[in-house]
């Protein structure tokens, strides 16, 4: 297939149309549904020629896997430094980066939460960071109940992703500074807090 050809993803003509082709598809999703969304309507908009699309992807859904995952995957790389943090400084800072990116990636995350048409990805996204924790959270780990680590990581990541999508809808107020301390007694603290308790629920 086209678009897992590595000398196309270095070259830079392939790496601007594949942008504007993004750029295309996000612009459009802020708008409306993706599902009423066609290949027609992006190419357009991104003032590239239909069949050029062919070239790179298969259909609207890979582009938009693609635009999902390339934007999240940084906001994964922030959680997995955060879940490692056992410093509370250093746990406020690393929140405080992570706001900041979602400030800057405003419009992905706007559509994450908001088109009813992208939910099996949303819960990809809760399962991956949710994975992250488990696998870094050392208090977590020292539970040593697979089911208590499981439920609390899944607690956290839906737990970080609500916080953000409010952020969000509250034109990005308070700064991500306070958000990051909002972040660690919110979410953290109480997750951690909560090992020893949900330890005992029977596995």
């Amino acid at each position: 297939m086209p678009a897992n050809n590595p000398r196309k993803r270095t070259d830079p003509r392939v790496r601007r149309t594949r942008r504007l082709l993004r750029d295309a598809l996000i612009s459009q999703m802020l708008e409306r549904d993706f599902a009423s969304i066609s290949i027609k309507e992006v190419t357009e908009r991104a003032e590239v020629a239909y069949v050029t699309f062919f070239r790179h992807y298969d259909s609207l859904e890979q582009l938009l896997m693609e635009v999902l995952d390339e934007g999240l995957g940084e906001l994964l790389l922030r959680i997995e430094m955060l879940a490692k943090k056992s410093d509370d400084s250093d746990l406020e800072t690393e929140g405080r980066l992570i706001f900041e990116y979602a400030g800057q990636k405003a419009d992905l995350f706007q559509i994450l939460f908001k088109s009813p048409s992208v939910a099996r990805v949303r819960k990809k996204v809760v399962r991956n960071i949710a994975a992250t924790f488990r696998q870094s959270c050392l208090p977590l780990a020292r539970s040593g109940h697979p089911m208590a680590t499981a439920m609390l990581s899944h607690h956290i990541a839906t737990s970080l992703l609500a916080l953000i999508e409010w952020w969000l809808d509250n034109r990005m107020e308070p700064a991500p500074a306070q958000m990051g301390k909002v972040y660690k007694s919110l979410i953290i603290d109480s997750a951690v807090g909560a090992v020893n308790s949900v330890s005992a629920v029977p596995g």
